[in-house]
C-alpha cells in the first residue's frame, strides 16, 4: 500500500497545504506481528474519517496530503528526537496503544525502529516538504493546516486551534480561522491543551511557511458515542454531512479573508 495519498487542487491552486497525519488505519502484517496478542492493545484512538470530512479542500484550491498508515506504525507528528521508541506523546515509534495500553511485550530493536522511520516516516515528510517548497516558489507565505480530531473531555470547546502560542504563524492566520469557525457556530479555543505538534512547529519554523494545527472534537461530526476502544465504521450521517457543510463554509470564508491581502 502507498504510504500517503496526495489530492491536488481541482481548481486554481492557492498557497495552502493541508496535512492529515493521523487518519490512516492500515497496519502492515509485519508491524502487527510485533504487537502483543493478549491482552490486545487498543489501536482505535485515531483521527477517524477526517479525509472524508475535509474532502472539499481540493475544490478550494488546497493541496492535501493524507497518511494511509496508522500512527501506531509511526507517529508522523513526532520529531526524530530520543527516545525514538517510547511513550506515545514523545516518540515517533510508540510503545503504547490508546489509553496507555502496552503495544509490545518486548523492546523493539534499533534496526526495526530505523526501518519503520525510513519506510514510513521520512517519505511522508519529504513529500510534504516538497509540496510546500513547490508552492513557496510562487507564493509568500505558504500556509500549512495540520488537521486532527479528538475525543477527550478537555478542552470543552468543539475546535482547538494551535499555533504554539503565536510562534508558528501570524496572528492573521489564526484569527481568520477562529473568526470564521465561530461565525458558523463552532465553539473555538486557542492553544488549549493542543498548542501544535511536531508538524506545526517544525514547518512553521521554516522560511515563508506559516503553520496552524486544527483539532475538531468527535461529537461535532460523529453521531455515535465513542469510548475510544472500538473502530468507527459509520460516518455518512446527517450530523456528519451538516458538520462538513459548516466546515466548508467556514474554511471558504477564512481563506477569502486570509488571501484578500496576500
Amino acid at each position: 500500500m502507498e504510504i500517503y495519498k496526495v489530492y491536488f487542487p481541482t481548481k486554481t491552486a492557492i498557497p495552502i497545504v493541508a496535512s492529515l497525519p493521523h487518519s490512516g488505519t492500515y497496519i502492515p502484517r509485519k508491524v502487527a506481528g510485533h504487537f502483543k496478542q493478549t491482552p490486545q492493545p487498543i489501536l482505535t484512538t485515531i483521527d477517524w474519517h477526517l479525509e472524508k470530512l475535509y474532502d472539499f479542500l481540493p475544490e478550494m484550491g488546497i493541496t492535501v496530503i493524507q497518511a494511509t498508515h496508522s500512527k501506531y506504525v509511526v507517529n508522523l507528528n513526532r520529531g526524530l528526537n530520543p527516545p525514538l521508541f517510547g511513550p506515545e506523546m514523545l516518540s515517533v515509534v510508540s510503545s503504547e496503544g490508546g489509553f496507555e495500553s502496552a503495544l509490545y511485550d518486548h523492546e523493539l530493536n534499533q534496526s526495526e525502529i530505523e526501518e519503520r522511520i525510513d519506510k514510513y516516516y521520512r517519505p511522508y515528510h519529504r513529500r510534504l516538504e516538497r509540496l510546500l517548497q513547490q508552492i513557496v516558489r510562487n507564493f509568500h507565505p505558504v500556509y500549512l493546516l495540520d488537521l486532527h480530531s479528538f475525543c477527550t473531555a478537555t478542552p470543552l470547546a468543539e475546535v482547538c486551534l494551535g499555533d504554539a502560542n503565536g510562534t508558528t504563524c501570524s496572528e492573521r492566520l489564526t484569527a481568520c480561522f477562529k473568526e470564521a469557525l465561530c461565525k458558523y457556530g463552532f465553539d473555538v479555543v486557542r492553544n488549549d491543551r493542543w498548542t501544535g505538534g511536531y508538524i506545526t512547529r517544525h514547518y512553521g519554523s521554516l522560511v515563508n511557511i506559516e503553520a496552524l494545527q486544527i483539532e475538531i472534537k468527535f461529537p461535532v461530526y460523529l453521531s455515535r458515542e465513542y469510548s475510544g476502544r472500538e473502530p468507527i465504521t459509520e460516518w455518512d450521517t446527517e450530523k456528519f454531512r451538516g458538520a462538513r457543510q459548516r466546515l466548508k463554509q467556514a474554511f471558504a470564508e477564512a481563506i477569502d479573508n486570509l488571501l484578500s491581502r496576500h
